[in-house]
Order: structure tokens, then sequence, then C-alpha cells
């Protein structure tokens, strides 16, 4: 599945999930079944719908699926945020010789809208981040900020396809917004179990035919069949583990974490547990 790089990650809502004789959900666990969750592939088939899932799509191998890397940043865009993206992206390649893209989730305040336009003429995508980066945010502040980003930057609204809510703190009712808006996604669910946990929750993009699997905990009124949003796809935001496992996760600025559990920033086991979770994702399903 995805392994998620991103420039700046946003707070984590832990799902340790499971699910009771009762259908309530509780325990250890984060996995489809404990989310309430049930897909029928035979029904929902891409390119519209796609079950959540660890497996690759198409019931393809593995071990012959590239490994994908989103790469995405939040916030204000300007010079120097730019400038930290181009550390990491101007001197790489893909396989196929071209440079890499990403996606800049872009809020209204302190953004140089020339530079948006920039970013996106040269090929990369801008996002919808709110207006005042606000959390749960209300439906004027999602179309503010496509109005902005149309008139600003002069991005065309069939362009803005994706959102991810401030601080990842959204409702089902953000989610509805979005599918009734026309978006394409969101991405602003969390994945906090390990990849190779058997009750990971890091599934591969999935649409909501069926519903959310993830967040079950942190998020009122989704999972266990809900909210129906057919067509309306979630990628969700995979954590990074240090050496504690599931009790070690990072999703805020990782860089500026303390890793296993100690008390200072310490650069080298910073790298160590990002390049780690990196190959965990590569070695199951990617």
């Amino acid at each position: 599945m995805l392994a998620q790089t991103l420039l700046a990650l946003l707070p984590l809502f832990a799902s340790v999930l499971a699910q009771g004789d009762d259908g309530s959900i509780s325990g250890p666990t984060s996995s489809a079944s404990a989310a309430g969750y049930s897909c029928d592939p035979t029904q929902c088939k891409l390119p519209n719908c796609n079950c959540a899932s660890t497996d690759p799509p198409g019931g393809l191998d593995p071990s012959v699926v590239p490994q994908f890397v989103v790469f995405t940043a939040d916030d204000a865009v300007q010079s120097y945020t730019i400038d930290a993206i181009n550390q990491f992206l101007a001197q790489r390649k893909n396989p196929n010789g071209c440079p890499p893209k990403m996606t800049y989730f872009t809020s209204l305040n302190y953004t140089n809208y020339t530079l948006v336009t920039d970013w996106f003429v040269a090929g990369n995508e801008i996002a919808d981040h709110t207006m005042t980066h606000v959390g749960s945010p209300p439906q004027e502040e999602i179309n503010g900020n496509l109005i902005a980003l149309n008139a600003l930057a002069g991005i065309p609204l069939s362009e803005i396809k994706g959102f991810r809510a401030p601080y990842l703190n959204y409702t089902a009712e953000t989610l509805k917004m979005l599918h009734d808006t026309e978006f394409l996604y969101d991405s602003s669910a969390s994945a906090s179990i390990p990849v190779t946990d058997p009750g990971t929750d890091a599934f591969w993009p999935y649409t909501l035919d069926y519903g959310m699997a993830n967040d079950c905990l942190s998020v009122d009124n989704i999972c266990k069949g809900q909210p129906k949003l057919p067509g309306f796809w979630e990628i969700p935001m995979y954590a990074f583990f240090d050496q504690r496992g599931v009790v070690g996760p990072h999703l805020m600025d990782p860089w500026l974490d303390a890793p296993n559990g100690q008390s200072a920033i310490n650069d080298t086991a910073t790298l160590e547990y990002m390049q780690t979770t990196f190959t965990a994702h590569y070695k199951n399903k990617r």
C-alpha cells in the first residue's frame, strides 16, 4: 500500500478497535472487520468503486506492484515552504526519468498566490485545506478556499479535487459536504496500526460506497457502513512507527518528535524509524 512521505504531517487520532459480539467497537485492533466494515467486491469495482483493503487493487501480487510514495504539504504556500519541498524533490527522479510531483493542501492565510499558480503550472496538484485552518470546517471555510484558489491563483475549479482537514479534525458531515461539493477525495483519516500487525488499518485508497473503515473511535457517526458516499475516495494518512511499534506512532512533523520515548530530538533515530516504516510497507503489501 502507499507509504506516505509527508512534509507537513498533522496530529494523530489513534483508532484502536475490535468488534464485540453485540457489534460494538472496542479492543486492541483496527481491522476492517473491527470497524463493522463490509464491502462486496463483486459489486464494488474500479474505476468508480474500491473496497477498503490492505491488498493491492485488482488482485495484483504485491511483489509486482510499484511502491508508491505520496508527497504532500499542508498550509500556506510561501517561498520558504517551496524551497523546503525542492530540497526533497528537485534532485530526484521517478523511474521513468520524470521529476516527481506532489500535492499541496493549501489554506488561504499567508499564502502567496503567485507561487500557487507557478506550482500548479509546473504540474503539481493544489488541494483545499480551508481558508483559515479550522478543524471540522463549515461549508464556508471549504468553499471560500475554492473561490480564493480560483480567483487569486487562476486554478480551474475542476482541477481542485482533494481536501485535507486541518489537524485531521473532520466529521461525518465534513465528508458529506465534500461529496456534495463534488470533490474527488479526502485525505484526513489516519492509519495508526503498523502494516506488520494483522489488524493494520493501512488500507489502500478506497471509496465510501460502503462507509469509512478508519478513525472509528475518533470520529462520531462513521464506520459500520457510514457515511455511504458513492464514488468519493478516502486516502488514509499512514503513520511512521518508532521502536515502540503501535504505541510509538508519529504523524505530526516527525523530525521534531523525540523518538522511542526519549526526551530529546534525535535526527538519526528519526531517520531510522522513517526508513524502517517504509521498508515494512515495501516488504508487505506496499
